[in-house]
């Protein structure tokens, strides 16, 4: 008798405990992991005083993991846990764009230098118009130096705004050329793509993700990328830096609505098409944000944007990034 109501109460309490894992309490927002990774790519090319011909190509990435831990009821703290792969910069050096300059960043020299090995054909990839001018190629390996949650962090609001961002990625040249000096600051370009998500994505009287419905629309408040462009110029080279000041001639919003909701998952877009003049005939003519939540306890399972920017002969630049949970 004893041994039958043992496994008599074995098969009672089995699906009580398999019910409690899958319906149990809604997460807290501890030990959740996150990559967030960008792209961050722009070309020009023209005819200078009628006479001197130049073409200029730029490509940097970069992927890292982060502990999410809620830190309030409106608030989610995240900390740096490892790079996610190698992160690297592609561009051309010269008047005419006919060096390729990489640098690639790992704990491990190894990958680092397998990106270096491939570079061209990378940038075949991204640049073909680019690639039949290259006449030699220049490649940096950078050892990361930093570990520890202090190397990157920022807080997130549930409405979607990132504050209080800050980063402090050491890293090491292996051998250094002067002739061919470059910035490689990818990782500080990391949380200025970051800064990008400046605004909140909820409507204004919406407090709580669970009460958008689908087909629910709104915009956005007043968008100036100003100072978000000049930051990101600034970290991917220096003649943004210390010759070129992005200003946005007017403001423009993001239209937000609800694309579906099933029992698990909620969907919201935002997107403009503002055409609006940041420098000497550059315009952002795209602007996309796209936030996927798990309706179960309201965790953010990805936010994406997406800005593209014209000129007169098309497109000449995109940024991506994306934060999205992967445990």
């Amino acid at each position: 008798m004893r041994k039958i109501f043992l496994i008599l109460l074995c098969f009672v309490l089995l699906p009580i405990h398999q019910f409690h894992l899958l319906h149990g309490k809604p997460s807290t927002g501890k030990n959740l992991k996150y990559k967030f990774e960008y792209t961050l790519q722009g070309e020009a090319r023209g005819v200078f005083l009628l006479i001197f011909r130049y073409r200029f190509f730029f490509c940097a990435t970069a992927s890292v993991l982060l502990d999410a831990n809620k830190i309030d009821e409106k608030t989610v703290r995240f900390h740096f846990a490892d790079i996610d792969k190698t992160g690297y910069l592609l561009c051309t050096w010269g008047f005419t764009g006919k060096t390729l300059v990489t640098g690639a960043a790992d704990y491990d020299l190894k990958k680092a230098q397998q990106v270096l090995d491939k570079d061209l054909l990378i940038f075949k990839e991204k640049a073909p118009d680019f690639s039949r001018f290259i006449k030699r190629r220049k490649g940096s390996a950078f050892r990361i130096l930093s570990r520890g949650k202090d190397v990157m962090t920022f807080k997130r609001e549930n409405s979607g705004i990132h504050k209080d961002c800050s980063i402090n990625m050491k890293l090491q040249r292996i051998r250094y050329d002067k002739k061919h000096d470059f910035y490689f600051k990818i990782y500080p370009l990391l949380i200025e793509m970051v800064k990008l998500y400046n605004h909140s994505f909820l409507p204004g009287n919406c407090e709580k993700i669970s009460n958008l419905k689908p087909g629910m629309e709104w915009h956005s408040p007043e968008l100036d990328l100003s100072e978000n462009m000049n930051g990101i110029g600034a970290r991917a080279t220096y003649l943004v830096e210390k010759h070129i000041t992005f200003r946005q001639r007017k403001p423009f919003r993001l239209l937000y609505r609800v694309l579906s909701r099933t029992p698990g998952k909620l969907f919201i877009r935002g997107e403009a098409m503002p055409r609006v003049k940041i420098w000497d005939g550059f315009k952002i003519v795209v602007m996309t944000r796209t936030i996927e939540f798990r309706l179960s306890d309201g965790v953010v399972l990805g936010d994406k944007f997406r800005i593209e920017i014209f000129k007169k002969r098309g497109k000449c630049g995109v940024a991506l990034c994306a934060l999205t949970l992967v445990q």
